[in-house]
């Protein structure tokens, strides 16, 4: 089904690398960015969801199969950007958690908090470092990248994503600090409980069960009580590529329906 596009459109013009994009948060982004005129190029591991999400967009997207923990392969997606569509506009680092699972800091062993660092981390350096000369050559651009509210309030058994994901903030205040003389501007999107494949494995099939599972979870947490979606961030993402956005970075932007402002221990005692 082909893209209908936006009558005002946000992005007209623009090309924006997603990656991440094979399902969730990030597709939402590549429809909704194709949607408003974006080119995306569409970066994840899983080539048969790529591509299938991909032909969901058609010629607005191109996908690159990619591993974002290997620099070659994350700088083979920037090129494919540039020689495609001859520049690059926007950048959203929309990496996974990867599939280490749920692990005490006891029993990690050090490669398994390298690999849960470099997806969570290292790749959102890589996608600023790789972006800065293609937005610098086009008079600016935005960098976007996705964190959690586990960057912002400990989670157990997931200390090394909290803290890829804390570095990620670091990163785009830093980024704000150097580069908004070259008029690009980076900010952090902190998600709460959205109803995507997090935590799966990039080859295991999600089931009816597993989403409706998710989404009653989501519902208890949130204040809202109802689920965040893939869509929901996609908007944000949105608002943060294009120049609506344009007097904002190095700030961070809380998406959770709620879970972070309301004291959840409270809550539960007085209902008993």
């Amino acid at each position: 089904m082909p893209i209908t596009h936006a009558a005002e459109p946000k992005l007209s013009g623009k090309t924006a690398i997603i990656v991440g994009a094979s399902a969730g948060m990030g597709m939402a982004s590549a429809k909704l960015f194709a949607e408003h005129g974006a080119n995306v190029v569409m970066v994840g591991r899983n080539q048969q969801r790529l591509r299938a999400a991909a032909d969901e967009i058609g010629e607005q997207a191109l996908p690159v199969v990619a591993d974002v923990r290997f620099e070659d392969q994350l700088k083979a997606a920037f090129d494919a950007a540039v020689d495609r569509w001859g520049g690059l506009d926007v950048v959203f680092n929309n990496a996974g958690p990867g599939d280490a699972g749920a692990v005490s800091i006891r029993d990690m062993s050090a490669d398994q908090f390298d690999d849960f660092i470099a997806v969570n981390l290292r790749a959102v350096f890589l996608g600023m470092k790789l972006a800065i000369p293609h937005m610098e050559q086009a008079g600016g651009g935005s960098l976007i990248a996705t964190s959690s509210i586990g960057a912002i309030s400990g989670v157990s058994n997931g200390a090394a994503y909290c803290a890829g994901k804390a570095g990620a903030h670091a990163l785009a205040r830093s980024a704000a600090a150097e580069l908004s003389h070259l008029n690009i501007r980076a900010n952090v999107i902190v998600p709460g409980h959205v109803t995507t494949r997090f935590g799966m494995p990039s080859d295991v099939p999600q089931t009816e069960e597993q989403i409706a599972a998710s989404r009653a979870r989501g519902a208890l947490v949130s204040p809202l009580a109802r689920p965040g979606e893939p869509e929901d961030v996609a908007k944000l993402a949105l608002f943060l590529a294009s120049d609506d956005s344009s007097y904002i970075t190095g700030q961070e932007f809380v998406i959770d329906g709620g879970m972070t402002a309301v004291n959840h221990w409270i809550r539960a005692i007085r209902e008993g």
